[in-house]
């Protein structure tokens, strides 16, 4: 964790180089790359489901604190990579680097909702030439932002009933926001 201000420098450095963008229409990616975080995979499953339904071919990695977050498998995910990161840089490992780039895809979908350092350098480093993900507070690679609203509790307009216990999005809820988003802009990208 000592030099996690080195692998943010590069990452931002990075991320100052454009990076090449060619827009992908939901019905021409074949794999997909999804990022997760461990505590975030029981409101995934029911849209990855949904997406291998749909022939979509899925690589997870996960970002999970505890083996007990990591499923051993799930459905319509093949491979689940367990992100293996070094504790000193906070930045993915050499091994696992190599393993990603074998299954490594047209598009990469961030749902992670919290920042996590290793898969903002994973969003970096991936090939993919159509990113989508939700803005953390810095500088990113998405080509396509989804954009959360912040809640403030006691600031909601007049005749809003205060949101009680909910927080926010979870990622299965911003998942299916970024894919109803880019299906959309797919359908005007062809009838243009």
């Amino acid at each position: 964790m000592c030099l996690s201000w080195i692998t943010g420098w590069r990452v931002r450095r990075r991320l100052q180089q454009p990076a090449p963008e060619r827009f992908r229409a939901f019905d021409e990616a074949d794999r997909l790359v999804m990022l997760a975080l461990g505590r975030d995979i029981p409101s995934l499953r029911p849209v990855l489901a949904e997406l291998a339904a749909a022939g979509k071919k899925i690589t997870l990695v996960v970002d999970a604190r505890s083996k007990s977050e990591l499923p051993a498998s799930i459905p319509g995910c093949d491979p689940v990579l367990s992100l293996r990161s070094s504790w000193l840089w906070r930045r993915p490992t050499r091994q696992f680097l190599e393993n990603f780039d074998r299954h490594d895809g047209e598009v990469l979908i961030d749902v992670s909702t919290a920042r996590s350092l290793p898969l903002l350098c994973l969003a970096v480093h991936s090939r993919a030439t159509f990113k989508i993900g939700v803005p953390k507070e810095e500088a990113n690679p998405f080509h396509l932002q989804i954009l959360v609203p912040a809640h403030h509790p006691g600031k909601e307009a007049d005749g809003d009933a205060p949101a009680s216990g909910k927080r926010g999005l979870d990622a299965g809820e911003l998942l299916k926001n970024a894919l109803f988003y880019w299906k959309k802009i797919g359908v005007k990208e062809n009838n243009l």
